[in-house]
């Protein structure tokens, strides 16, 4: 029995020494604040420090890989860049968290415009001791002494890439390892492509971390410098979600040879230096990136595929349900924007609006995309083809073209092997589909597309290049002013070309018979295609007014439908949360400040359509606010918790807490432990643009002795 018991104890102490040697029981919850007093030992107060970035490095550096660091809410000033290596944190802002960045742009030249930076390392650089034949999961390494599972191998070999637009660009894509013996590695999937020792193959393996950023706002110092605000490295499993970032030139959130990465619900403006300018920045080797529901705005490309190391490509890359809003002001603002060091972008179920004067919502340099059930309003165009990577594989569906002043598709240089145009509306603009290079596809299917109210032509291709074969049926070609379609072989020797069973309303109306015109194109089959010269019933074209646009709160504000096309049918979405409205000409009063996006619909039998006026209404305060609180308890032993509510009246914008023992916050409705006995005065500052207030209430809480 007494053998029995002492087993029984070695046994107890031995399972609690595995529970406290386990991750989950040796992380941390860390926090940074914004109070005063002393501090414990997982608890960091900026005021203890010579700055917000030294408290926040502080708490960086205590942390062990699982931690988990929370920062309360308030207005971090961070001078100093913040920088953490090899350590899987979770990074989570508790109420409204702003980090202020500080620092100086140091220029394009340096690498250390990195504000807040978190990496894994460089674990080794090696090589293949055998050929990697495409398909297999496998690779032989001269020495994998030093690989571990879950580990990220970088694989590329001495093949440029894309000779015509990124001479130096090699080829090659980043897995990560399944399991390691000896030397063979085996990766998470198959190869892509072969790798053979002749090619000179490189390897670099990574030990990456995990992160986690929840619920921060990054607030930089100017959208043309060349900061990066947060920027994640050699990261892995990892997630960005429910933060605001703005005002970072370079790119609000970067990612670098980053591996399944979920960046969702954030909001993210005014990244726009004109060499770079990225929302978000998927570069050198990333893969698997999840970017869903997220509103980005005025970036010079709201998605980017790039590089830094024209090493790796860039691969499986999915963007869906964004809202997706382009620059104006600087050149290239493509909305999406893929390089072609990337394989392929998935992009879907996105409202894209590209903006004018030239302006495209996808600029696609992949080697494979598809871009379907998007909707694309206004701008110049919805893809062209950037880049000349070879034998891609474009599938471009089922998405609605609105509003915009040239075409939705033009094609560029290189050759491919496979374009799909199938199932688009296109509603207004100068072309349809145009191939104005010579550049071309070897398979094109153009068809179930209609295409209305063009100034020029439906289908435009100047050179047919050789062996080219090109299908269009099915289409409808509506209103155009000249043909619906016009093919020019050019003296090349073109493929099987197939014209089939399209319709042509009111297309080139003087000469409605010549709605199709093909020349220097050999055995074209024409058939089935019906030309009519009737004109089509339109659907309205949206349009509207409103005064005032701005003024202060309350503001009643009169909207008038400007739409042409005899609507008979109006729908209103004025951007405040506020019930659909279906009057014609209808009166709206928003009673709080804020910048409002207006949607206007018309409708009519014969379809809709929707203009979109972003940041139209602006509405600012009326008057200072006037500070009121409460605090529950208000009374009781020490130690005591109270929680103070605030419920002061004209939207203020920031507050300040004095709790009457010596410690402030900065926080709208804050907590706040009493440690010793007496009756305390607190008092509440509250400021917006108009002016502060202040509310103190004397002898408002008695804490009394344990």
């Amino acid at each position: 029995m007494k053998n029995l018991k002492t087993l029984m104890t070695i046994f107890i102490f031995s399972l609690f020494f595995l529970v406290l040697s386990s991750s989950v029981a040796l992380a941390t919850n860390i926090v940074v604040d914004k109070e005063a007093g002393p501090a414990g030992p997982d608890i960091f107060h900026t005021p203890n420090y010579t700055n917000d970035s030294a408290c926040i490095q502080a708490a960086l550096n205590y942390s062990q890989s699982g931690d988990t660091i929370t920062i309360h809410g308030g207005d971090y000033y961070l001078p100093k860049e913040i920088y953490q290596r090899n350590k899987s944190l979770n990074i989570i802002g508790k109420g409204k968290v702003t980090l202020h960045l500080q620092t100086p742009d140091r220029g394009m030249d340096k690498e250390v415009n990195r504000e807040i930076f978190f990496n894994g390392s460089n674990i080794t650089n090696t090589k293949l001791s055998a050929n990697a034949k495409k398909g297999s999961s496998q690779l032989v390494l001269t020495d994998a002494s030093q690989v571990r599972q879950d580990d990220l191998i970088k694989i590329w070999k001495n093949v440029q890439w894309c000779p015509l637009d990124y001479p130096d660009q090699m080829t090659g894509e980043m897995y990560a390892v399944k399991n390691v013996n000896g030397n063979v590695i085996t990766l998470n999937q198959p190869l892509l492509r072969d790798y053979r020792l002749s090619e000179t193959v490189q390897v670099e393996v990574y030990r990456p971390i995990q992160m986690h950023i929840k619920n921060i706002r990054v607030e930089d110092t100017g959208n043309t410098t060349i900061h990066h605000g947060i920027v994640l490295q050699y990261c892995k499993d990892s997630s960005v979600t429910n933060s605001w970032l703005n005002n970072s030139g370079f790119g609000d959130l970067c990612l670098y040879s980053c591996f399944n990465v979920s960046i969702n619900n954030n909001q993210i403006y005014n990244a726009l230096h004109h060499d770079c300018g990225y929302g978000i920045n998927v570069a050198s080797g990333s893969a698997f990136v999840n970017i869903s529901h997220n509103h980005i705005e005025n970036c010079r490309h709201t998605i980017s595929g790039n590089s830094d190391e024209l090493k790796s490509l860039n691969r499986d890359v999915f963007i869906a349900d964004n809202t997706l809003i382009g620059a104006e002001t600087v050149r290239g603002s493509w909305v999406v924007d893929a390089h072609a060091v990337t394989i392929d972008f998935f992009v879907t179920r996105n409202k894209i609006y590209p903006q004018l004067p030239y302006f495209y919502a996808f600029s696609d340099g992949t080697q494979q995309s598809t871009f379907t059930n998007n909707e694309i309003y206004g701008g110049y165009g919805g893809i062209f083809k950037r880049g000349g990577v070879s034998d891609g594989v474009h599938i471009y569906e089922n998405n609605t073209f609105n509003d915009m002043a040239g075409e939705i598709y033009r094609g560029g240089d290189g050759i491919d092997n496979m374009l799909i145009i199938r199932n688009n509306t296109q509603n207004k603009g100068i072309y349809g589909i145009r191939f104005p290079y010579k550049g071309s596809v070897r398979n094109i299917i153009i068809s179930n597309n209609r295409f209305s109210n063009l100034s020029n032509q439906g289908m435009n291709q100047k050179f047919l290049m050789n062996g080219v074969n090109l299908t269009i049926s099915e289409n409808t070609f509506a209103n155009i002013k000249y043909e619906g379609i016009s093919l020019d072989g050019n003296s090349f020797k073109n493929g099987a070309v197939k014209i089939k069973n399209n319709t042509l309303i009111n297309v080139n109306p003087p000469n409605y018979s010549f709605g199709i015109t093909v020349k220097n194109v050999k055995n074209a089959e024409i058939s089935g295609n019906k030309i009519s010269k009737t004109p089509v019933p339109q659907a309205p074209v949206a349009d509207f007014s409103a005064s005032p646009t701005s003024g202060k709160a309350p503001l009643k504000v009169k909207f008038k439908s400007t739409s042409t096309g005899d609507p008979t049918a109006w729908k209103w979405n004025f951007g405040d949360g506020s019930a659909l409205v279906t009057e014609q000409n209808p009166e709206h009063t928003y009673s709080k400040t804020g910048v409002y996006t207006v949607k206007h619909t018309a409708i009519n039998a014969y379809g809709r359509d929707t203009e979109i006026k972003t940041s139209y209404i602006k509405v600012t305060t009326s008057a200072k606010p006037v500070a009121a609180f409460s605090a529950s308890p208000t009374s009781g032993k020490a130690p005591l918790n109270v929680a103070f509510t605030d419920k002061s009246t004209g939207s203020p914008t920031s507050w300040k807490w004095s709790f009457g023992d010596g410690t402030y916050s900065t926080v709208k409705s804050p907590v706040h432990k009493y440690t010793k006995a007496g009756k305390y005065t607190v008092s509440l500052i509250v400021n917006n643009a108009k002016g502060s207030n202040t509310k103190t209430m004397s002898g408002y809480l008695t804490v009394s002795k344990k």
